[in-house]
């Protein structure tokens, strides 16, 4: 038996989706295709548009305003959430959420300063897997093993508060009846199948400026 339309595998399926779906216009193209298509081409996952039958595009888009509503009500304004919508958001909400984890990371650097910009590029890194650590290396002309180790510390306090913040979600999100499990040998959809190698967007700006 497959999952039903609009349910998902975990929590981190349903943000994702989420996102993806408020980030595209109902109108005039259909957004279910057009999340299929984003979720094909950023994750590279084989998919099946029928999968995501079922729901209209007015359905789904509600769907993700339901998601995110329980997101937020769920972690409030807490670094967990920052962290989410930092990773899987679109935007100025995801760009400040980026900059609220940077500042949380380093609330000793300046604005404006090159160790501010530096900690803004390597929480989108850390998130969204780019820009890489060479280049950082050689955008500040750092040796990259500084910058690994800095980009490892801070992954380690980024992925504590980003994994309880997942379970928190996941206890609700299960009572709300978004995350399901499949029943044993059932067949999983492409959702299930989303890889999280690759973030579903190649470029976040830290800064709203």
């Amino acid at each position: 038996m497959r999952r039903e339309a609009g349910t998902f595998s975990c929590p981190e399926h349903a943000i994702a989706v989420a996102y993806l779906m408020l980030a595209y216009p109902i109108e005039p193209k259909n957004p279910t295709q057009l999340v299929c298509e984003a979720l094909r081409d950023r994750f590279d996952a084989t998919y099946d548009r029928k999968v995501l039958s079922g729901l209209s595009p007015h359905d789904w888009h509600a769907q993700a305003v339901f998601t995110v509503k329980v997101l937020e009500r769920t972690l409030g304004d807490g670094m967990g959430f920052h962290i989410l919508q930092a990773q899987y958001g679109t935007g100025e909400e995801g760009a400040v959420s980026a900059r609220q984890v940077s500042e949380w990371l380093n609330p000793d650097a300046a604005d404006d300063s090159r160790e501010r910009e530096l900690v803004d590029l390597l929480v989108t890194n850390i998130l969204r897997g780019r820009p890489r650590i060479r280049e950082l290396s050689d955008k500040f002309d750092v040796p990259k093993s500084n910058i690994g180790r800095l980009s490892s510390a801070y992954r380690v306090l980024v992925e504590g508060a980003r994994r309880a913040a997942l379970n928190r979600l996941d206890v609700r999100m299960r009572d709300a009846d978004i995350v399901v499990d499949l029943e044993a040998g059932a067949t999983p959809t492409a959702l299930d199948n989303v890889g999280q190698d690759e973030q579903n967007s190649p470029r976040l700006v830290a800064s709203t400026r």
